[in-house]
């Protein structure tokens, strides 16, 4: 059974986790958008929650982690810099799929 990631951006989500992003300097006036998306096992949303990494595309800076909602496999994450492109990576914390890349997403 192989960890697919369903790489589009979703606008309605069930009960996202929010999570946290470093601030890199942008400061406050730069523009800002957030980027979401679902966790897939076998094209389904997976049913056990998965830490989610954001990079950056480009440079690959690490930027955020969080966890997927169980059940629906959401996550979101937020406070993000307009104009750049994001990777997010999906983990398995048990060990039964290998990591697994999706994107880039434009935060909006």
């Amino acid at each position: 059974m192989a960890m697919t990631h369903h790489a589009s951006i979703e606008t309605e989500l069930v009960d996202p986790i929010v999570l946290r992003v470093r601030d890199y300097g942008g400061g406050p006036s730069t523009p800002r958008g957030s980027v979401a998306d679902i966790v897939t096992v076998n094209g389904a949303p997976a049913a056990l929650v998965y830490r989610v990494r954001l990079y950056r595309e480009t440079g690959g800076g690490y930027v955020a982690e969080g966890w997927s909602v169980k059940g629906t496999g959401a996550y979101r994450f937020d406070d993000l810099e307009l104009g750049q492109r994001y990777i997010p990576v999906a983990l398995d914390h048990t060990g039964t799929h290998k990591p697994v890349a999706a994107g880039p997403l434009e935060p909006a």
